[in-house]
């Protein structure tokens, strides 16, 4: 076979069904190939930077690798941040790089870099240059399994253009995973006996802790631990909070969940009186946490690895491996127990303070009234924005994999593109893209993508005409007003010229009007929601 064949059986071994990408004069012979095939869907994107983030969002709500096919040059330099995000959050990404032929670097060919994966050598998990047709399928196959081993993350494949129409020799050897199974027995013998030295450890120190609390990450986000968690902590009275990512491991309706880790009052009362605090699956970032003014008095951390332990938190102790695993031995040490958290009591507190909320910000009105008028499975796509904010904070999440919010490195021009690949990786659940004014104009142009393959995504535009979060900075730090203002467009002529329906709103009435009456989540469509600046969480 050729190349280009090589690389379509690939994707076909692996049940890889949807490729995101922006093609370029080197990628076209493999276009050709993707054209012919019924079972793959390449989805072509506006710019790269939001193609990497319909990758980012297919494998956040698929929970597969999202794969990305770029060009070399520009094309490859505008997956930066986006890969930056993936690594620093997690997200298994496969990243096809179609590049020039190496041996002409130099003589100022088109798109040259000189050894352009070294871009990549900080904020991926590996990289891989190919030289010979021969290796493409065995180094595709490492590549893809590299992203999901482990903690997972991005892989950038450099693959010369000039390969696709190379004969494979029929003599090459496809990637073997014995050695990979070999490693992980030995690997799996050493870590169960780590793991009942740890957990016996975790007995001693649980004796004389009367209020125990749970707080769970991104990384604890694993099919059939859901009921685990619920049993284990309704049982034995234990909270069970989260991070941003986290949201979701467990229904936040659920006697035993009371949310994000950053709320105040009382949640911040809990970790303030909690003498132990277990946390599982969370880097305990610093921006989510400590500088949210979580402050925790005592702490086990449990993690797949020991890379953000100890970073933010002295640790009394720390357990790293497989989590569900850990996860069955530790409800069997908390097995019989029952700690001093009076557990109704404080969700009914919970309650009375939120509605005490509702009549100081209309922010949060209105992310309630989202909460009430959508499915209870959407997928909710943020951005960096007012409402997303606020929903961080209080919007509860009841699935899995259903709360997106990039919380890696923090960029903003996510929410759009992400939702698009979020709604192809879960075409089952409506979806919701949570965006700002100032978020999504750099981004609009994958309003083309999201018709042109007609995804049924609803986009709720918060128009504010301001950097909402920097004007309130702006206003508190420097008595400044006005300096982030924007000059929006009119974000619903723009969609309707993309061929989107589209309405404008400028009250919560005209608001549960629309989602309530218009909105079908069966086609593409955009409410712009006008309102004034207002203040973010963490100040009311």
């Amino acid at each position: 076979m050729l190349g280009k064949q090589a690389i379509i059986e690939f994707f076909q071994k692996n049940n890889i069904r949807n490729i995101f990408h922006l093609p370029g004069i080197h990628t076209l012979p493999l276009n050709d190939a993707l054209e012919k095939q019924n079972n793959i869907k390449a989805f072509m994107g506006r710019h790269e930077s939001g193609v990497i983030s319909m990758a980012d969002g297919y494998a956040r709500a698929s929970g597969n690798t999202g794969v990305v096919m770029v060009t070399p040059g520009p094309g490859l330099g505008n997956i930066v941040s986006g890969c930056m995000e993936a690594y620093s959050d997690d997200i298994p990404l496969l990243i096809i790089h179609i590049d020039t032929e190496r041996k002409t670097t130099g003589k100022g060919i088109l798109h040259e870099l000189k050894e352009p994966e070294n871009i990549f050598r900080y904020f991926t998990k590996k990289t891989f240059s190919i030289r010979d047709a021969g290796h493409i399928a065995p180094t595709l196959t490492e590549a893809y399994h590299t992203t999901l081993s482990g903690r997972k993350g991005p892989v950038v494949i450099s693959i010369p253009y000039v390969l696709f129409e190379k004969e494979v020799p029929s003599t090459y050897h496809t990637y073997r995973a014995s050695h990979i199974q070999k490693t992980r027995a030995t690997g799996t013998e050493r870590g169960a006996a780590r793991l009942s030295g740890s957990i016996g450890s975790l007995e001693k120190i649980l004796r004389k802790k009367r209020k125990v609390l749970m707080i769970g990450g991104k990384s604890l986000m694993l099919d059939g631990i859901q009921q685990t968690i619920e049993r284990t902590c309704t049982v034995a009275s234990i909270p069970f909070l989260t991070t941003t990512g986290g949201k979701g491991i467990i229904r936040e309706d659920s006697p035993c969940s009371f949310g994000n880790v950053m709320k105040k009052g009382i949640v911040r009362d809990m970790i303030a009186s909690a003498d132990l605090v277990i946390a599982i699956g969370t880097r305990l970032r610093d921006v989510d946490a400590k500088r949210r003014g979580v402050k925790i008095r005592e702490l086990v951390h449990i993690d797949i690895d020991d890379r953000w332990i100890g970073k933010n938190y002295p640790t009394r102790l720390s357990i790293t491996g497989d989590l569900k695993e850990i996860l069955d031995e530790l409800s069997l040490v908390l097995k019989g127990k029952r700690f001093e958290w009076d557990l109704a009591r404080l969700k009914n507190l919970q309650a009375v303070e939120e509605a005490s909320l509702l009549k100081r910000s209309s922010a949060y009105a209105a992310i309630k009234l989202l909460r009430e008028t959508i499915p209870e499975d959407t997928i909710t796509v943020c951005d960096l924005n007012t409402p997303s904010y606020w929903a961080e904070y209080h919007f509860p999440v009841y699935y899995q994999n259903t709360f997106l919010m990039p919380r890696g490195i923090s960029p903003i021009f996510y929410s759009l593109p992400a939702s698009i690949g979020a709604k192809t990786g879960r075409p089952d659940r409506p979806c919701l893209a949570l965006c700002g004014d100032g978020g999504i104009v750099p981004v609009i142009g994958e309003l083309a993508t999201l018709k042109k393959y007609d995804i049924p995504v609803v986009i709720f535009v918060h128009n504010n005409n301001s950097f909402g979060i920097l004007e309130d900075v702006m206003t508190d730090r420097y008595e400044r007003t006005g300096s982030m203002a924007l000059n929006s467009p009119d974000f619903v002529k723009l969609a309707q010229s993309f061929g989107v329906r589209a309405k404008r709103t400028k009250t919560l009435k005209g608001l549960r009007t629309i989602l309530l009456q218009d909105i079908t989540w069966d086609e593409p469509y955009l409410i712009e929601f006008v309102q004034p600046v207002s203040p973010p969480p963490w100040k009311a």
